[in-house]
């Protein structure tokens, strides 16, 4: 999917928002803006076009049309369609066809205590948005136009900031906090599995507190920090077992573990036979293969 790519901070500078609604047989005019031009469907279908590439919009779509490139309506609306508008400047920004998805890609600048960490603000030029009311709800107080509130116009800049963060984040599927502790936390094990683990460690390594990070693991893979470290050695046990001739007691220390004894079992436990007997069957298919 096509994206357009943002550095932030700073982030875009809000311009301004409204709706409007194309009855049965309108069509969009031909414009070009010299801003970025972000197009929300709350009902119906617009056919817009952009740079020669046209594209259908429905209800719950929206698009981003970039500054300077001539848009228009492809054809008419084949009914009502309800939409909402927005306008924001940023000159800095370029074109990606790929990537977009890893959201651990959006920081590519790590700050100091002097300098703020720079991050990439990645958008779809058309998407599909799961939460509405939310955007919808964002749209309708960016179009609000009282003026009881006299610090409303800055409201708004915070408010446009919060929809494009929200739009980035349903685009690249960003995990929850839960998600990003579990992962970063498996991440660390699969590292680190031939030492001496302990949940303290664990706790210190990750700056989290080690209950925290067993509920994350526990609520999100399903398993304790222990289960997934024994995981990890017996998937790299099999290896060992597969492709070398190492005793019991070498292949148990090899993968962080002190009592052989203890390793066979877990083994057992987890695989469903002993590592004796895994072994011997991939020796066995071994050489049924090599002798074909």
């Amino acid at each position: 999917m096509a994206r357009v790519m943002f550095e932030v901070p700073p982030f875009p500078v809000f311009i301004a928002a409204g709706e409007g609604v194309f009855k049965k047989g309108e069509m969009h005019a031909r414009r070009t803006f010299t801003v970025f031009d972000l197009l929300y469907v709350k009902k119906g279908t617009l056919y817009i076009t952009e740079n020669e590439k046209s594209f259908s919009v429905k209800s719950g779509e929206y698009i981003l049309l970039s500054p300077e490139l001539e848009h228009y309506g492809t054809k008419s609306c084949e009914e009502d369609t309800d939409y909402y508008w927005l306008h924001f400047h940023e000159s800095n920004y370029e074109f990606a066809e790929t990537g977009g998805n890893n959201w651990a890609e959006l920081q590519y600048e790590k700050g100091s205590y002097e300098e703020p960490a720079n991050f990439h603000m990645s958008l779809p030029r058309k998407g599909k948005v799961q939460q509405t009311q939310f955007l919808e709800n964002h749209f309708e107080s960016l179009i609000n136009y009282s003026t009881e509130n006299s610090d409303l116009p800055l409201r708004k800049q915070i408010l446009f900031e919060e929809l494009l963060l929200h739009l980035q984040k349903e685009a690249f599927q960003i995990p929850s906090a839960k998600e990003r502790v579990a992962w970063e936390a498996a991440r660390y094990l699969q590292k680190h599995y031939k030492e001496k683990i302990t949940a303290v460690n664990l706790s210190i390594a990750l700056h989290y507190n080690q209950d925290y990070v067993s509920r994350c693991m526990q609520q999100v893979l399903g398993v304790t920090p222990g289960q997934y470290t024994n995981r990890v050695r017996m998937t790299e046990a099999k290896r060992l077992l597969a492709s070398t001739n190492e005793k019991m007691g070498v292949i148990a220390e090899m993968i962080g573990m002190e009592d052989p004894t203890y390793f066979s079992k877990l083994f057992k436990q987890i695989e469903g036979i002993s590592p004796i007997e895994y072994r011997k069957i991939f020796s066995r298919k071994k050489t049924g293969i090599e002798d074909e």
